[in-house]
């Protein structure tokens, strides 16, 4: 009986021992996961700071160039109604308005003109075949999310769809095939206008009067239409882009403050 009670006490106490070792490595895989996981979060709030970051600086850049291009869509009209050509938007798009300008604009100061204003006239022409490529945007930190695999470590589904959203919004409008069709009917309009009057757009400071040249020249309209609608849908696009910046800044500081 001596015998047997002191088994089943070693029994209970080695029992007791595993139980006590068992929840000794619980808890220390708990600590340890706990750690993981708060070394992923700190991870993620770096990671969407600098995000910030990057959209910040594209929204300077979307800014910039959709001041260079509403400049330039106001050039083209300009050119069209004083060469007593149709200046009516067409299709169901919406247009940017180039009535006023902007306050930020280095190309031109003051107000457009309305009337003849030869140094217009002048920059005018020689935004017709400027490219669309000048956006630059910052994609080093969603590249890297990307690349280390933390995107998926985004908690919030709805900031990780609206991110997704507005980078493939970029790379559908803003890059690639739609920035080298806008470019194509640029280049198509400016060697028309060398090849059939003569006007080499980059510089007609030493023409006496290329408005006079063009007017009523049905062919340079359609010409001149047609580049207008490929830069308004140039400019609606970047508005757009901005405006998903902006959205997901926003997102992304409420998501910070939690």
């Amino acid at each position: 009986m001596l015998t047997d009670n002191k088994f089943n006490k070693y029994l209970i106490y080695g029992i007791g021992e595993i139980i006590l070792v068992v929840i000794g490595i619980l808890i220390a895989l708990q600590i340890n996961n706990w750690n993981e996981n708060k070394k992923k979060e700190i991870e993620v709030i770096n990671y969407l700071t600098n995000l910030k970051d990057a959209l910040n600086e594209d929204i300077g850049s979307l800014e910039t160039n959709i001041s260079f291009n509403k400049t330039r869509l106001k050039g083209i009209f300009y050119i069209l109604e004083h060469s007593e050509l149709n200046i009516q938007t067409f299709t169901e798009l919406e247009w940017v308005d180039v009535s006023k300008n902007d306050d930020a604009n280095h190309l031109w100061k003051g107000s457009f003109p309305d009337t003849l204003n030869r140094n217009f006239i002048e920059l005018a022409f020689s935004m017709l075949g400027r490219g669309f490529g000048g956006l630059s945007f910052n994609k080093s930190v969603i590249n890297e999310l990307f690349s280390t695999g933390s995107f998926s470590n985004i908690i919030n589904i709805n900031l990780k769809t609206k991110i997704s959203n507005y980078y493939s919004f970029m790379a559908q409008r803003l890059e690639g095939y739609a920035i080298e069709e806008h470019e194509e009917w640029a280049n198509e309009t400016t060697r028309f206008l060398r090849d059939h009057y003569g006007i080499f757009t980059l510089d007609v400071s030493g023409l006496e009067d290329p408005i006079a040249t063009l007017k009523g020249k049905k062919d340079v309209e359609h010409h001149l239409r047609y580049l207008a609608l490929e830069v308004n849908y140039h400019c609606i696009w970047a508005s757009q882009a901005k405006k998903k910046a902006e959205d997901l800044i926003r997102l992304i500081e409420k998501d910070l403050n939690k």
